[in-house]
Parts: C-alpha cells; structure tokens; sequence
C-alpha cells in the first residue's frame, strides 16, 4: 500500500536529518499519509503530534500574495500601481516600484533580514508597521526595478501594509475573515512575542560544528509580519491546498495569474505571485531561528506534500519530488491515473 511505502520512504530521511515535525501527503483531496516524528519540547519531553502547531515562516507569502490578488479582482487596487499610489507617505520607498514587483521579487529593494545590523542587533527589536523600513534606511536598492530578481521580505511587509491601508483593518484581521475562517483553519494564526500559543513547538537548532541541540535564539518574529509571521498545522495547510483547486478565494483567471512563472528566480524555479514555479509543481520553504517547513503541490498528480519542523538545521534534498514519484509509481502499479 502506499501509506506504507511511504512510511518506509520517510523513514530513513527522518533518521538521516533527526527530523523533529510533521509529514503531511495527500491526493485528491485525501490524505495518503501523516506522521509525526520528535519532540514538541524537549525541556518537557512533550511528543510532536499531527495537530502541533509550528510557525511556518516564509509559507506566509502565498497567503499575503492571495489577500493582495483578492483585493485585485474586487477591483480595490491595482498590481501595476506604484505602492506610493496606496501609501503615498512612504517617501523612501522609490515612486517606481509597483505591487507587481513587491510580489514577484523584482523591485529592488534590499532585504532587511539579510543585513549585517539586523542580524547581529536588531532582529530582537520590534519594528511594527512602516517602521520595518527603518532596517533598509540608508541602503541603495540592490537593482533598478523591475530589472533583476532577489529574494525580499522587505517587500511583503510593505504589501501587508498596502492590504491594511487598502481594506481598513488589520492585516492579520483581513487574512482571518477572508481567508482562515471561510477554509476552516482554525489552528492557523500570528505570531508575536506576548501571546500563548496552545500547542505551538518549541524551536531548536544545532550550532555549527556541534552535536549538541539547543534552544533556537530569541527573535522578534512580529518583523516579519506579512513575509513570515503565521503558523500553521498539517491539516490546516492540506485545507488551504485543497482551496486552491478551487475557486472559493478567487476565479480561475487569477489563480491562473498567481501561479504563472513571472520572473526567474534559478535555474528550473520561477517565482508567481507569493510562490515558487518549478516545471511540474509550485510551492514555498520557510525557514526562521529553530523553525523549517516545506510546502509543495503538484497539480498534474493532484499531490500536495508537507511537512512542518522544529529543527532549523533540516535540509529538503530531493524529498519532495522522490515522495511525488513514489506516489505516482504508486497509482500506476495500483491502475489508478
């Protein structure tokens, strides 16, 4: 069967990487296979469980970028409208740069977590709001607009800005009503330094060169706001992969725009709206201090992979395409297409 040739499958991976989270494969809207492997928190011996709750960090974007293509199609705002067209008082933001660019990658603009002062000061401080750009202040842009690709979660913030501006509530409101609620996920949310997270992993990582696991350092994960700050369960996300086969968010037509390959990003990987374009398959990593989590989806094959962690040192290798073939091997064997 394949739930248990899949278990097999897992497994040496699980040993390989000491994987610490949940592993989630469905088809058709079916879920073939869910483990959960490790410890939720170690201090307390807790298990990791199918509905333990990890922050899914840069997973977020697609969300952001659905919330963006929502206001879209309702004819509330414009993709290739300069963001200043929607938060004119952000004169340090270059009057070139559109929601179509902050999307794709394409603007610019730099990086703030990947600045030195932020990773050596400031990534405990908080910056709410426009005041992320505080980070970037200073900085040139990395390229003229619209004429290269780098990764920016400087530019997601700024579009959780433009959905708060353009909608009159808060991002987080916006993505809760319009979105969480209607699909079901109520094990999805935001994260932020004060609150309490009912059955939220603990995160861990492994200090380079050592065998020693420890706590992930503190960050102020609020930063990340419309870039990276959710987190989600297994099930939950399975809910939102199901809805994206769907037109419950948005019409064909712009499911279709989200997840055209817009601008290349690497060899073999384009990037849509919030997701990466592979040639068979589209999807988004996370990665944040003791936390690492992978979402993929092969519409062909109508397979959806995740899998949810808590050790940030994990690495993917080919896992998810091996685990796409193996289910589609599978299928072929069993005389399903």
């Amino acid at each position: 069967m394949l739930t248990e040739r899949l278990s097999a499958h897992f497994a040496d991976y699980v040993k390989e990487q000491q994987y610490s989270g949940v592993i989630a494969v469905a088809r058709a809207g079916d879920i073939v296979f869910q483990q959960a492997y490790g410890m939720a928190n170690y201090e307390h011996q807790v298990p990791v469980r199918l509905d333990t709750k990890f922050y899914i960090a840069s997973i977020t974007k697609p969300m952001t970028a659905m919330a963006v293509l929502m206001l879209s199609e309702e004819g509330r705002l414009e993709l290739h409208r300069s963001v200043r067209a929607y938060l004119p008082e952000l004169t340090q933001v270059d009057e070139r740069i559109t929601l179509h660019q902050l999307l794709t990658h394409t603007s610019g603009l730099p990086d703030f977590e990947v600045l030195w002062d932020f990773q050596a000061q400031k990534q405990k401080l908080l910056y709410p709001g426009a005041r992320i750009l505080e980070l970037i202040e200073g900085q040139p842009l990395d390229f003229e607009p619209g004429t290269g690709w780098k990764y920016c979660n400087t530019g997601y913030n700024l579009l959780g800005l433009v959905i708060e501006r353009i909608s009159g509530v808060s991002y987080s409101d916006f993505l809760r009503k319009r979105i969480l609620e209607p699909l079901g996920m109520s094990d999805t949310g935001f994260g932020d330094a004060q609150s309490i997270v009912e059955d939220l992993a603990s995160g861990y990582t492994r200090p380079e060169g050592a065998d020693l696991l420890v706590k992930a350092p503190y960050f102020e994960i609020e930063n990340f706001m419309a870039s990276g700050h959710m987190y989600s369960t297994a099930a939950d996300l399975l809910r939102w992969e199901m809805a994206l086969r769907t037109t419950r968010l948005v019409s064909v037509e712009t499911l279709a725009l989200i997840f055209s390959p817009h601008a290349p990003a690497s060899p073999g990987r384009h990037y849509g709206y919030g997701w990466s374009v592979y040639e068979n398959s589209a999807g988004h990593g996370g990665w944040l201090p003791g936390y690492w989590s992978k979402f993929r989806r092969y519409p062909d094959g109508q397979v959806a992979v995740i899998m949810l962690g808590n050790h940030d040192h994990t690495k993917e290798n080919d896992i998810l395409d091996r685990t796409y073939r193996l289910c589609c091997d599978s299928l072929k064997q069993a005389g399903i297409s």
